[in-house]
């Protein structure tokens, strides 16, 4: 019985073994799709084929990059969609997941903390999303320049909304910052 009990559990290491890289093959097939499908215009499809992506990461026992950048893929997704609550809690997943990576990647990070405060913006929580752009500014150099120049519009964004508050050398500073970038 004991031989019979080993050899089972070498059987369903095994199996699982085999799984998780077929797994992590199929998430990048849909991750492929999500993409094709968001360049086509496509967000329904984009949506399916991210969640599918997604699932099969996090089943697969991706690594932190891989199933942050899943999680971002998804919140991207939503946030295109109009689905700004949905792309907040995504994005937030992929921050958390990002920082906890190791090696830390500040740019993965920044972009990230940029994507947040745009769903922010977007549901009215300018204050929460304020604390996001200011952690950011550091990392900004680091990002890719697509990432910057979208960056920059976000900031100016939040610049506009800060005039004639008591956080208007904020939105300054941010509109300054745009325009350096």
């Amino acid at each position: 019985m004991k031989n019979h009990t080993i050899s089972l559990l070498c059987a369903v290491s095994l199996l699982a073994a085999c799984a998780a890289p077929a797994t992590l093959t199929t998430s990048n097939a849909q991750h492929d799709a999500c993409n094709a499908a968001e360049l086509k215009g496509q967000f329904g499809e984009a949506e399916l084929a991210c969640v599918q992506a997604l699932r099969s990461a996090e089943q697969a026992g991706a690594s932190a990059d891989i199933l942050s950048q899943r999680q971002y893929n998804l919140g991207r997704i939503k946030r295109l969609q109009g689905k700004n609550a949905e792309a907040e809690q995504l994005y937030r997943q992929a921050l958390a997941t990002e920082e906890a990576a190791q090696p830390r990647s500040d740019a993965r990070v920044g972009r990230r903390m940029v994507e947040l405060a745009s769903a922010l913006a977007a549901q009215g929580k300018w204050q929460e999303g304020t604390g996001y752009l200011e952690k950011v500014l550091p990392l900004l150099p680091k990002l890719s320049p697509a990432s910057r120049t979208y960056s920059a519009e976000v900031l100016r964004q939040y610049a506009r909304q800060l005039q004639g508050s008591p956080q208007a050398a904020l939105g300054n500073r941010f509109d300054a910052v745009a325009a350096s970038l």
